[in-house]
This record gives structure tokens, C-alpha cells and sequence, in this order.
């Protein structure tokens, strides 16, 4: 691995992690911060941190698999 694509890597990770926190600050989640709608029987609030956990995964699963994806072949 090249120090290079790790210095991409990181600060994709950094800015995608600043992101994510500044959705869960108050006046963005402010948007969200509502009982109503419904959403899948959630109130949209919940349902705002539920979605953003699940994206969280996602990206991060994407970020592992290609630091570490390539690692096994040669």
C-alpha cells in the first residue's frame, strides 16, 4: 500500500466522519428532530439517526474494502 493512497483514504474518512457528526448537531438535526411524519412506524427524528447509521456502515464498509480488498491478491 502506498502512502499516498492512504493519505487519500484518510482524509476522505476524516471529512466523511466531520460530516456525519455535524448531521447529528443541533441545527441540522433540528430539520429532522420532528414526531411527525411517520417513517416505517418511526418518528422521522428516529428514523434520521437509524438512516444515518445505516450510511455510516455502508461508507465504512466501502472504505475497508478498498484500504484492505486488494491485500489477498497478488
Amino acid at each position: 500500500m502506498t502512502a499516498g493512497r492512504t493519505r487519500h483514504v484518510t482524509r476522505a474518512y476524516v471529512l466523511f466522519v466531520v460530516a456525519m457528526f455535524l448531521l447529528m448537531l443541533f441545527p441540522l438535526y433540528g430539520i429532522a428532530n420532528r414526531v411527525f411524519p411517520l417513517v416505517l412506524g418511526l418518528p422521522f427524528g428516529l428514523f434520521w439517526v437509524v438512516l444515518l447509521e445505516v450510511i455510516a456502515f455502508v461508507v465504512l464498509c466501502g472504505f475497508y474494502r478498498y484500504e484492505y480488498g486488494q491485500r489477498g491478491r497478488s
